[in-house]
């Protein structure tokens, strides 16, 4: 076969494959589309509830590092527990413990009572305490410097009689410390300090708060038998409070103060010691008392 025959068969042969392939191509069904992957749903966050961190006891006060989250299945009542989605951690900080809390148990509405509800000093109070309150006034209380929570000796003043003679010198005045180491419940009716101590967050109060002016009260945690003395010496004299350090080392319960007696002439020296000539005779008349002073020479 002749060489030009050769190409043109050839060429005849490209020709047709190339019509051929290009009929298949436009012959062919357009591909079937994909359906579009639905976007995963979000994945629920897991169920917590707020439960002790540790073994907790009645009457303690609870801060934020006592409480945890612990996931969980399910809940028999949702509106008694602090669920995670619904409630900080902090929130059963600075409330009280009415009953006994396991590790790992999970913290209910009903177990905590906060300050300025009813029995918020009673759940506070250590088993054998008492709570009692006593007239005070800003000065004895320190002007505000002693608030609910501090450690405080409690001291007796006393003026031995109300009819001396203004005149007679020097007047019979005393103090003794009664106790030592003594706990402060409130200042007048606010715990607000007592729990503060152990939660940072809990607003301070206002400023023209009555509570930061007037002192009319205080309640202090005291033995049976250290009450009934206080509510004795309060009837005799003033009683004041010393601040004591948080340093100061101690078992937290409030012990006896010591028997010595601070009387006047201890105290300082302002006053002369009157010369027995000097002194006024005291004259009973019935229910009255008259002072005569001796004759000047």
């Amino acid at each position: 076969m002749k060489t030009p025959s050769v190409l043109l068969l050839a060429g005849a042969l490209v020709l047709a494959g190339g019509a051929a392939l290009l009929a298949r191509v436009l012959l062919a069904p357009p591909p079937a589309q994909v359906a579009a992957t639905p976007p995963a749903a979000a994945e629920k966050a897991a169920l917590a509830v707020l439960v002790a961190a540790t073994d907790l006891r009645p009457g303690q006060l609870i801060d934020r590092g006592m409480l945890r989250w612990q996931e969980v299945q399910s809940l028999p009542s949702a509106e008694q527990y602090f669920q995670r989605d619904q409630n900080a951690l902090d929130l059963g900080a600075g409330a009280v413990l009415r009953q006994p809390l396991k590790s790992g148990q999970a913290l209910t509405a009903s177990m905590l009572v906060r300050a300025g509800e009813p029995g918020f000093l009673a759940a506070v109070l250590r088993p054998g305490m008492r709570g009692l309150s006593l007239p005070t006034s800003a000065v004895a209380v320190s002007q505000g410097l002693v608030s609910a929570g501090d450690r405080v000796d409690v001291i007796l003043s006393l003026k031995a009689s109300k009819n001396e003679d203004p005149d007679a010198r020097p007047p019979k005045l005393a103090a003794q410390t009664l106790l030592r180491d003594v706990r402060v419940l409130a200042i007048n009716r606010s715990t607000r300090e007592l729990t503060s101590r152990l939660n940072a967050d809990l607003p301070a109060p206002a400023a023209n708060e009555k509570d930061s002016r007037y002192f009319e009260t205080v309640t202090l945690e005291v033995t049976p038998s250290q009450a009934e003395r206080l509510a004795l010496s309060k009837e005799i004299g003033t009683l004041q409070l010393a601040l004591r350090g948080n340093r100061e080392p101690g078992d937290g319960l409030p012990r006896s103060g010591t028997r010595e007696v601070t009387r006047l002439a201890q105290a300082t020296d302002v006053f002369e010691k009157p010369s027995p000539g000097t002194l006024p005779t005291v004259l009973y008349r019935g229910d009255k008392i008259e002072y005569v002073k001796p004759a000047q020479p």
